[in-house]
């Protein structure tokens, strides 16, 4: 009986959130209750605070978040962007100046976001549907992510190559602006690299 009630009580306390597991020393995995999941993509939980990208009303990602502190007794949902919980308004990540620069993600060594840093956001479907997953720099090889190949459309933050096949071989393509539809560029479910594109350098 005393088992049973200390599951029950641990259900209880979990109630809201979905754990996913954790890396040691990192930052919390984890999902708070809302329906922003609908819209961003990359969520995590870092000291208190809810980071994610989500999609704005153009379509375009932005980096947000929010303390959860704020947040216990309302549903975290997107605004244009912005994450937000009843009265509570988050801050926007992706601009100088704004919330102080993000925390790097346990699996995205290095990322961190800063004004005017480049980043690419992959999505498994067209028109940037599907599974998704923002990255801040070089990716020589997608095998490491289980993006593989499964890439159809992306969004951009500055310029960035795509490679067919791993370390920057095989056909590689440069791209700015959003791509819907990676098909009529002949590399839907092709890409295994990518890295940004910066001025001065040869690759």
């Amino acid at each position: 009986m005393l088992i049973e009630m200390l599951a029950a009580a641990a259900v209880v306390s979990g109630a809201g959130q979905e754990f996913a597991p954790q890396i040691p020393g990192g930052p919390e995995r984890v999902a708070p209750r809302g329906d922003y999941r609908d819209s961003c993509s990359g969520e995590y939980v870092n000291r208190g605070r809810l980071y994610a990208d989500c999609r704005n009303n153009r379509g375009n990602i932005r980096g947000t978040s929010i303390e959860l502190n704020r947040c216990a007794n309302y549903e975290i949902r997107n605004n244009d962007g912005l994450l937000v919980c009843g009265p509570n308004r988050g801050e926007f990540e992706d601009r100088p100046g704004g919330g102080g620069g993000r925390p790097d993600r346990p699996d995205r060594p290095g990322g961190g976001w800063g004004g005017g840093r480049s980043s690419v956001t992959i999505y498994r479907d067209s028109e940037f549907r599907g599974a998704s997953f923002r990255f801040d720099n070089e990716v020589p090889n997608l095998a490491n992510t289980g993006f593989n190949d499964t890439i159809s459309s992306m969004q951009f933050r500055g310029e960035w190559e795509a490679c067919t096949d791993a370390y920057y071989r095989g056909f590689c393509q440069t791209f700015r602006d959003d791509v819907r539809n990676l098909q009529r560029w002949g590399m839907n479910d092709r890409i295994s690299s990518l890295r940004p594109v910066r001025r001065g350098d040869r690759w």
